[in-house]
């Protein structure tokens, strides 16, 4: 079901009771990027370097979909329901958002639907501007002070105020009419001064509103009420039903942070991210904080694709990207029974032709979640639902990490374990270098594998069962033949492990918070909201979106066999 702001208000009802009565959540999204320039993927990241590039990622793209999937088991049919919800979502007028434009030509060679996207895109904001707004809303009066009358000396002027007044008070008197439209193609600028400055103040249970006509200009909207009171009270129920729609997508969040239902994603750290940056606060510098302010807020979170790594599946299917996993699932092993919602809707296993639409990439996320732990479960799987299955305790609150060497997760409950990389060779050389150069500098390894870091950095990986003193020996023999300019090194070697990296170039950071100092967001109101020690994004950063096209690589060092990525060929 495509959720945009036209349909947003009537369905969002449906929306918060399918997450509340559900068993688990699956989730996907799309944005307008994956990798900024200078931000690519290594094989041999660290952690904490792997996740500031997410973390730029997240800051840089917008995210203009996002897909939400809820199944609930029914012990009596044996069967899951579901139901599917797209949302279309547009970021506030001035945000900086930058735009890859290869992966919107993806998108929409997979059928997006931009027109509807820009058109009737859904507004959002980070919990904490929506705690701050609120308070600000409280402190605000209702109505300013009450304008000065003008003095009227034409006869003109007295003729139109004496006829307005008439008009009123005959539609004070009509018990039938509960608003007037007063034409705003005879009404002068001075003439809607007269009416707001004089007229109003004799008729205090009067709203007087300027509206937009057909014709493109503007009308003034007379409402009456029984009482002052009554009018203030509309007042404020209109202006908090403005907010509740600046607000938008992010009533939605919420009742997931409140729901403490499981997120299921598919190789989802970078979902995470954009979820967090867009919906709730800025995303903190270090890792560690990263992990306690999602487990703070999500307290179960399962990635389907380190599930689709391990036995039996990895067996059997060789492509855990999402797609070619779903395929496999379905068509090799015996997922249960589905079914829609009552009176909602969602798709079939049977679609085809809708990936990369993140309502349809959710559920096929939980439906291979589902699948897969059916597979694992076997005979005793229709006892109970699924997410109950002491199986899960191996994946929980652990991601995937795409595309790395030796950190195959990240562990949102745990420390992470760090890898041995005291045998990877460390090496600068010149631009002009090829693999060629790096083999032949290395010919006394029977075997290799070469990850560039950029056009001067790279690490060489001995594929072969070696210890450290034959690597010691061997670094010495490539001191004895290293040309002037290429310098060689092992990973631990140097202070901190620093290396020149890409990444170094990105804008300095300001210090991360505390992560004793986040909260649980579905718990703070508004007034804690507005006191947390994370800041919105300052004004400045506001500008027109831009484009950022990402050339190809460099002298054929950054191809499929390389440690540096530029598109995800398996998410």
């Amino acid at each position: 079901m495509e959720i945009t702001k036209r349909n947003f208000k009537s369905l969002l009802p449906n929306i918060l009771d399918a997450i509340e009565k559900c068993d688990f959540i699956a989730i996907d999204a799309e944005f307008t990027g994956l990798r900024p320039t200078g931000y690519n993927l290594c094989e041999l990241d660290t952690l904490e370097e792997r996740y500031a590039k997410i973390r730029h990622s997240a800051q840089q793209y917008g995210m203009i979909q996002f897909g939400i999937s809820t199944f609930r088991y029914s012990p009596n049919t044996k069967r899951y329901t579901h139901a599917t919800f797209c949302f279309y979502l547009l970021a506030k007028p001035g945000a900086n958002e930058v735009i890859d434009t290869s992966s919107l030509n993806f998108l929409a060679n997979n059928g997006f639907d931009f027109n509807k996207l820009y058109k009737d895109g859904l507004p959002y904001m980070t919990l904490k501007e929506e705690g701050e707004k609120k308070l600000k809303l409280k402190e605000t009066p209702l109505e300013g002070t009450k304008p000065s009358p003008v003095k009227v000396t034409e006869i003109a002027a007295k003729t139109f105020l004496k006829e307005t007044e008439n008009k009123i008070v005959a539609f004070m008197k009509d018990e039938n009419c509960q608003e007037m439209i007063l034409e705003g193609k005879t009404l002068t600028g001075f003439h809607r001064k007269l009416i707001y400055n004089n007229i109003a103040a004799k008729f205090e249970n009067i709203l007087i509103q300027s509206v937009n006509c057909d014709t493109g200009g503007k009308n003034l909207l007379l409402k009456k009420f029984n009482s002052v009171t009554a009018r203030l009270q509309h007042l404020e129920e209109e202006r908090q039903q403005n907010l509740d729609e600046k607000i938008g997508f992010t009533h939605v969040i919420r009742k997931l942070l409140e729901s403490d239902k499981p997120l299921v994603g598919h190789n989802c750290f970078l979902d995470i991210a954009h979820l967090f940056e867009k919906m709730v606060m800025p995303l903190p510098e270090k890792v560690e904080a990263f992990k306690k302010m999602v487990l703070t807020n999500f307290p179960l979170i399962y990635d389907t694709k380190l599930i689709a790594k391990d036995p039996p599946f990895s067996a059997d299917i060789p492509n855990t990207g999402l797609e070619a996993l779903f395929g496999d699932l379905c068509n090799k092993y015996d997922p249960p029974l589905f079914e829609v919602e009552s009176g909602l809707e969602s798709h079939s296993i049977r679609d085809s032709s809708k990936a990369h639409d993140a309502g349809y990439d959710a559920f096929m996320t939980g439906v291979c979640f589902v699948s897969m732990l059916k597979t694992l479960e076997g005979p005793r799987w229709t006892k109970k639902s699924l997410v109950e299955s002491k199986h899960l305790l191996l994946y929980a609150n652990r991601i995937n990490i795409m595309h790395s060497y030796d950190i195959p997760l990240i562990n949102l409950s745990a420390s992470d374990a760090q890898p041995d990389r005291s045998k990877i060779f460390v090496v600068e050389c010149p631009e002009s270098w090829s693999q060629a150069d790096v083999y032949g500098l290395f010919s006394l390894l029977k075997s290799l594998k070469i990850v560039w870091v950029n056009s001067t950095s790279l690490y060489v990986i001995p594929t072969e069962e070696i210890d450290m003193k034959t690597c010691r020996k061997h670094l010495k023999a490539i001191h004895a033949t290293c040309p002037p300019l290429v310098h060689v090194r092992l990973y631990n070697d140097s202070a901190g492990s620093k290396r020149k990296s890409e990444s170094d170039s990105g804008p300095a950071e300001s210090l991360a918070p505390n992560p004793k100092e986040f909260k649980r967001l579905k718990s703070v109101g508004s007034s804690q909201l507005s006191q947390m020690t994370l800041e919105s994004p300052s004004a400045d950063d506001n500008h027109k979106m831009i484009t950022d096209d990402i050339g190809g690589s460099k002298g054929g060092k950054n191809d499929v066999t390389d440690g540096v990525f530029q598109v995800p060929d398996d998410w």
